[in-house]
């Protein structure tokens, strides 16, 4: 790596360690929660720091979840990482493979209450909607565990044992990171080594995001997740919801929902798909609605309405309408229902 664009154009980053700068992997793990993709070259839900593990004597560096719903635990050397570490991986893999949706929930309620979740999630999220807003559609709660060793180097006889794990099919990540200084500037240039990364820059167009719909959210909703008719209807529905003044939306750059939020708080997630969507309205109570009339005012039929103690399993009280197009729902209306289904709801 080159320090550019000065008078000093072309001199070389000096390459340190940790320990030459005072450096512990406090500071890396650090670093590691405040940009994980940046680092680690993958996003993941984190839900853990330091978590203990029973019956093993220390504890994870970090613990989080990836995009399919695997579990992720997360192991830092500030140096070189020795051939000690690739059983103690295999052992937070085996114990963490038993933790079921209520543990990891319990997990990530107790990461959210310290200085770095707080940091992270709001105080209001709820462990179901961190999952359905990071983790793919399709995705299944620890169906496999993974991990990811994280140092400065790796010996070579342990290299070659993680290398024979990954090529069987044991779901191990190794970064190898370098510390680089420019005068009083510290870099940190991280690097994937196993497995070998599948794609090169040459692979990619540049034009390519593997994230598209935070980049036109709207276009992501209407063209790929809906198709013309249904889009169609999103749109009108949308676009009467705006009008209720207490509301702020719609945010189009969810992956698979559009929201409208009071506060910091979601109380509507409209969630897309080709032939239609589910309006999901949070935190009303139940025994306020009349399915029947919500129906006959909304051209909706009745079993296309449920009213539920538990919306999506999110610990929050509301209702879900699923509107298809061939219901031929009244849109004009939906303005005037949804202000009565909020109600006293509205402050």
């Amino acid at each position: 790596m080159l320090r550019v664009g000065s008078k000093e154009a072309g001199k070389p980053l000096t390459p340190v360690s940790f320990q030459e700068k005072g450096l512990q992997e406090e500071d890396l793990r650090e670093w590691i929660i405040s940009a994980p993709k940046e680092i680690l070259g993958e996003d993941y839900l984190l839900i853990g720091r330091e978590v203990t593990v029973k019956h093993i004597g220390d504890g994870i560096d970090l613990l989080a979840i990836d995009r399919d719903g695997n579990v992720v635990a997360i192991e830092l050397k500030r140096g070189a990482l020795k051939p000690e570490v690739d059983f103690q991986g295999l052992k937070y893999a085996a114990y963490i493979s038993h933790w079921d949706y209520a543990k990891l929930r319990d997990q990530f309620n107790k990461f959210k209450t310290t200085t770095w979740g707080s940091g992270i999630y709001d105080e209001e999220e709820t462990f179901t909607e961190a999952l359905d807003e990071f983790c793919n559609e399709d995705y299944t709660l620890n169906q496999d565990q993974r991990i990811v060793f994280v140092g400065e180097s790796v010996r070579e006889r342990l290299d070659i044992v993680l290398r024979w794990l990954s090529d069987r099919t044991i779901d191990i990540t190794v970064i190898e990171f370098q510390l680089l200084e420019d005068g009083d500037r510290l870099y940190l240039d991280a690097e994937q080594t196993v497995p070998t990364p599948e794609h090169t820059v040459s692979d990619v167009s540049p034009d390519t995001s593997e994230e598209p719909w935070k980049e036109d959210g709207r276009s992501w909703h209407l063209d790929e997740r809906s198709n013309e008719i249904t889009a169609n209807l999103l749109e009108r529905v949308t676009a009467t919801l705006e009008e209720l003044e207490f509301l702020d939306g719609p945010e189009w750059g969810q992956k698979h929902y559009v929201s409208f939020v009071q506060g910091r708080k979601r109380r509507i997630a409209i969630r897309t798909k080709r032939t239609l969507f589910h309006i999901d309205i949070y935190d009303i109570d139940p025994a306020t609605i009349d399915v029947t009339e919500l129906s006959e005012r909304v051209g909706i039929p009745s079993e296309a309405i449920s009213v539920e103690d538990d919306l999506r399993n999110s610990g929050r009280t509301g209702v879900r309408i699923t509107c298809k197009p061939e219901y031929e729902p009244v849109v004009s209306e939906f303005e005037g229902a949804f202000r009565e289904v909020f109600g006293v709801q509205v402050e």
